[in-house]
């Protein structure tokens, strides 16, 4: 396709979008700035580009055919990016829809305006490592389990230039977890990572059903608090799940509503929490929200792109007994 078939957008737009968003990438886990000084003392350095939101022409990324060139070229489809994340966003569009990147603009603006006092959200990641040893449970478990286990990490980093304080959130995963252990902790940070109590059904064995509370161990939902978080730093928590169902005194318990079967906007499998931030003497409160994907075949989970809000998401949270 020749270069006059895309839609580009002008000097005076792309000078805009950048203006408007203080030259600050829009990705709110990111928000990196795209100026600075040069290794040459009389020259500058832009690391930044105005990208479009719907294809600047057909066949690329989340092109819409319905748009007009004008639109297309327009200001209202362009975002302001760093390399990194233009890059990463036409690499993998199914994971940067539409929706999403105007959502990051809208609210990068309203940020802006505010003074950019609202820190950048905390980068968070989760990897699994295949198989591992027998592990120390509250469970009868033998040493033919073991390829039952996957060993996780979950890791939490502020990336923002302020101290992240009260750090409160759910994770719910696909499979019930056995065991968790914290990896790497600052010192001087405390970090709590206790069950939710929640309602379950259990299934008598030989007919029947009774209602009643889920052992602490194992459990699909934990509640994570850290007290405080400064810049820059990071929190590791290992944590063991099993794809056993377990019994005690004879009552087998559901797993509950985990399947991964459903597409958005139902999700099982996430993280949500909120944290806070001191601004002139105030403490101001925001939340982030990730979900989790679950390749069941690999038995492996992954965070997905953290944001502010469920955005087209809905989670779905079993049960909490308060």
């Amino acid at each position: 396709m020749s270069q006059k078939s895309r839609d580009e957008f002008s000097e005076r737009i792309k000078r805009t979008v950048a203006e408007r968003g203080a030259y600050i990438c829009a990705n709110p886990t990111c928000r990196k700035p795209t100026v600075g000084p040069h290794s040459e003392p009389d020259k500058s350095l832009k690391t930044g580009e105005a990208c479009h939101i719907c294809a600047a022409a057909t066949g690329g990324p989340r092109f819409d055919a319905n748009q007009t060139a004008e639109q297309r070229g327009g200001i209202e489809n362009a975002i302001w990016l760093c390399t990194e994340c233009s890059t990463r966003i036409d690499k993998d569009q199914s994971s940067y829809p539409v929706e999403s990147l105007f959502e990051w603009k809208r609210n990068h603006e309203t940020w802006i305006k505010n003074g950019g006092i609202v820190p950048s959200l905390p980068h968070v990641s989760l990897t699994t490592i295949k198989g591992r040893t027998l592990p120390e449970a509250p469970a009868k478990i033998t040493v033919q389990d073991c390829d039952e286990f996957r060993e996780h990490t979950l890791n939490i980093t502020n990336s923002a230039d302020t101290q992240l304080l009260m750090i409160d959130a759910r994770v719910q995963v696909p499979e019930p977890i056995i065991e968790r252990v914290g990896r790497e902790i600052p010192v001087g940070i405390n970090v709590g990572w206790q069950p939710i109590r929640q309602q379950m059904v259990a299934t008598i064995k030989g007919g029947g059903t009774v209602t009643r509370n889920r052992p602490p161990l194992p459990i699909n939902v934990y509640h994570l608090q850290i007290d405080r978080l400064p810049p820059s730093r990071s929190v590791e928590i290992g944590f063991t799940t099993s794809t056993k169902i377990y019994e005690e005194h004879d009552l087998s318990f559901d797993q509950g509503p985990f399947a991964d079967t459903d597409e958005p906007p139902h999700l099982r499998n996430f993280i949500d929490g909120t944290f806070q931030f001191e601004y002139q003497g105030a403490m101001l409160k925001k939340r982030f929200f990730a979900p989790i994907a679950f390749d069941k075949n690999a038995r492996a989970i992954s965070i997905m792109e953290v944001r502010e809000d469920f955005g087209e998401w809905k989670p779905l949270a079993l049960t909490v007994i308060l």
